[in-house]
């Protein structure tokens, strides 16, 4: 999830957030530099705020790697065309909340921010777009998100009978909303080139109709071609982002037969 701050030229990202040992809930993230010149940037901590599923807020802060965090604010330097380092860190939000409807940093709202409970990995080094973008999309298919649906990938795509590869997904959806998916002019690819066309998708229970904030089960069945192979060179799907459909893609799959 990712927002442009135009008043400082930049791009502030949410990579994910998660509890750490202390059970403070800390979400990293990446913030990069489209201006010319280097900045100073300051960020209230009364600006930093996180709204749950159910409605409550709680206060949290920015710390940025090699910034200060002062009493009532934060300060670090931005150098022109750069990235930076930091974690939003909210020390008061009670273990039953697993998802942000909204998360407000300095004049920036971020939509849509599942809680998860293993700890926030450190940010790694700075890295140039290109790269970081690349590492991102490395395996799209464990997580992703479309309109207000985020995809969290349970265990590993499987075969299963009658030549289908599944993914069992845990989604939230940031507002109410009806989740829309289809196959009609999709494919899989498998090694050798076999292919095959279609697919389908179940909710668990039946129900397609979401509540803000409450995961449900999603299963997504590839239908796939009658040959011994463990990776999907390529698939396709589409997702209604609530204005129109947009096109998932997922190349070079591994699955467990």
């Amino acid at each position: 999830m990712e927002v442009v701050a135009s008043n400082v030229n930049a791009t502030f990202k949410i990579q994910g957030c998660a509890r750490d040992q202390e059970g403070k809930v800390v979400c990293a993230v990446q913030i990069q530099s489209n201006a010319r010149t280097n900045q100073q940037l300051t960020v209230l901590h009364q600006s930093v705020r996180a709204i749950s599923a159910r409605g409550f807020s709680y206060p949290g802060y920015l710390s940025v790697e090699g910034g200060q965090v002062e009493a009532s604010r934060s300060v670090f330097a931005l150098p022109a065309g750069n990235q930076a380092s930091g974690k939003l860190i909210f020390p008061q939000v009670p273990r039953e909340e697993t998802f942000f409807a909204a998360i407000y940093m300095g004049g920036l709202e971020f939509r849509g921010i599942p809680v998860g409970q293993a700890a926030v990995p450190s940010p790694a080094p700075a890295q140039a777009p290109s790269q970081a973008q690349a590492a991102q999309e490395a395996e799209p298919w464990k997580r992703f998100a479309v309109g207000p649906f985020t995809f969290e990938l349970v265990g590993e795509p499987y075969f299963e009978c009658c030549y289908k590869v599944t993914l069992i997904y845990n989604v939230v959806s940031s507002q109410d909303a009806r989740l829309q998916m289809r196959f009609n002019n999709t494919r899989t690819i498998l090694e050798g080139g076999f292919q095959r066309t279609g697919g389908e998708f179940a909710v668990s229970g039946g129900l397609s109709d979401f509540l803000a904030g409450i995961p449900l089960r999603v299963y997504v069945h590839l239908y796939v071609p009658d040959v011994n192979a463990s990776k999907v060179l390529y698939t396709e799907f589409e997702v209604f982002d609530g204005k129109g459909w947009q096109k998932i893609v997922f190349r070079n799959m591994p699955f467990k037969r």
